[in-house]
């Protein structure tokens, strides 16, 4: 695409990140503790993804069987909302409401639970004190392509239309825009075949009850054909942010999460369906009888959409293999599955399973086969969609952010004129020193 000579470069960086959820806070954060020159651009206001502006606050996958895996900026994240009083450690409570419990010294396993707005300001908090400089409100709007490097990207903020140039380019828009509006290769499952979407809001009112008996009071409706349509076949996310409040998602939508048509209408389908899912909780939950909506996410929550093609792949069957794919980045537990478009006919629009075991995300699912300046992190990977669910937590996608942080900066201290030039050891001790990966 060809681009006004009065649009002006606002910018040149060593590293531009494009999206501020946890990949994207990830490879910002860890480029310019590095000591990169590094932007941070996101169509937002504040920092966090589907953590923040989609009212998700569950980090899953800090560790599995037993084993703390993951740690780095994830865990300073946790670690500091724990200090404001803003982060619970649940285990093995399936989908009930726990009891909002401050973690400690404890070690990082099961789920942690965390406060919206004490996230925004921690991500705030961080970003600033690391030296990222963030172009908040702003929209990536097209990409300057010079044969396999991106040169600039443009973006629409408040001030009008600018260039931003860079030496390196890293995708964590969770949809692979920046690959996509650069002309670079990517997949997307039919909407059928993917994960459904999700609006997460939260209740007041509730009062203390024994959450296994709405669990198995849900799970004698559903099976009776009492639930409603679009409802989830469990009581999902009940979890308890302060008392009294509890957060809730267990209506769904199906749709492409690349069309905004399909993104507006599910906006529409969803909030009305939360609406009926409080009316429900009041009806037939033990604890809910005088609750009420109090906030919500503002927008549509997407588990998986487009994807890039990488140079290497995360499959099923790679994923099925007793050995680790190349260029390992992080253990990943050896599960499939997603979450069905229709939870009538199960969890999964496929399959669902565990493995057990260990595998791994590896360092080529992160490199555009097309670029040999742009890395992608978080869910925008390359991946088989049956495996998303591995790779697609917010602790996963941090790590990712970091491992291309890492990278980019490893490849401009070096010259390398593709992504691909990186040493894997170095790369991997890059992780180890900054406590990404523990083993």
């Amino acid at each position: 695409m060809n681009y006004s000579a009065d649009i002006p470069v606002r910018g040149t960086y060593d590293v531009v990140v494009v999206g501020a959820g946890p990949a994207g806070i990830g490879a910002a954060v860890t480029s310019a503790r590095l000591g990169r020159k590094t932007l941070l651009v996101e169509k937002y206001g504040y920092p966090g993804g589907v953590g923040t502006y989609g009212c998700c606050t569950i980090f899953f996958r800090f560790g599995e069987h037993g084993r703390q895996l993951v740690s780095g900026l994830a865990e300073e994240v946790i670690r500091r909302m724990d200090a404001r009083g803003a982060a619970s450690l649940t285990i093995n409570d399936g989908c009930g409401m726990p009891e909002f419990r401050r973690i400690g010294d404890r070690p990082l396993l099961g789920k942690v639970i965390t406060k919206t707005e004490d996230l925004r300001v921690v991500y705030h908090d961080i970003l600033s004190e690391s030296g990222v400089e963030k172009l908040f409100y702003s929209h990536l709007c097209g990409v300057i392509r010079d044969g396999r490097r991106v040169r600039g990207i443009v973006v629409d903020s408040l001030e009008g239309p600018g260039i931003i140039e860079s030496k390196v380019f890293v995708d964590a828009s969770g949809d692979a825009h920046l690959v996509h509006r650069a002309g670079g290769r990517t997949e997307q499952a039919a909407a059928d075949e993917t994960m459904h979407k999700s609006v997460f809001f939260m209740v007041s009112g509730v009062t203390p009850h024994d959450p296994q008996v709405n669990i198995k009071r849900y799970q004698e409706l559903f099976k009776a054909g009492a639930v409603p349509d679009k409802f989830w076949n469990h009581l999902g996310y009940s979890y308890q942010l302060d008392p009294g409040i509890v957060q809730l998602a267990f209506a769904y939508a199906n749709g492409d999460a690349c069309s905004s048509a399909d993104m507006t209408r599910m906006d529409h389908e969803l909030r009305d369906r939360n609406f009926e899912a409080v009316e429900f909780m009041k009806r037939e939950m033990v604890g809910y009888e005088h609750c009420f909506p109090v906030n919500s996410a503002q927008q549509v929550c997407v588990r998986s959409s487009r994807h890039i093609c990488g140079v290497t792949k995360l499959t099923e069957e790679l994923l099925a293999k007793d050995e680790l794919p190349p260029a390992p980045l992080m253990y990943i537990v050896r599960s499939y599955g997603s979450h069905s478009t229709d939870q009538k006919k199960g969890f999964a629009p496929a399959k669902r399973g565990t493995l057990g075991g260990f595998s791994a995300i590896p360092y080529g699912a992160l490199i555009p086969v097309e670029f040999d300046n742009v890395l992608a992190s978080g869910r925008c990977i390359s991946v088989d969609e049956c495996v998303m669910d591995t790779i697609r937590m917010m602790t996963t996608c941090m790590v990712t952010g970091q491992a291309a942080g890492i990278a980019a900066s490893i490849a401009i201290a070096g010259d390398l004129s593709e992504m691909t030039e990186v040493p894997y050891g170095d790369l991997r001790q890059g992780l180890l020193n900054m406590h990404c990966i523990l083993d």
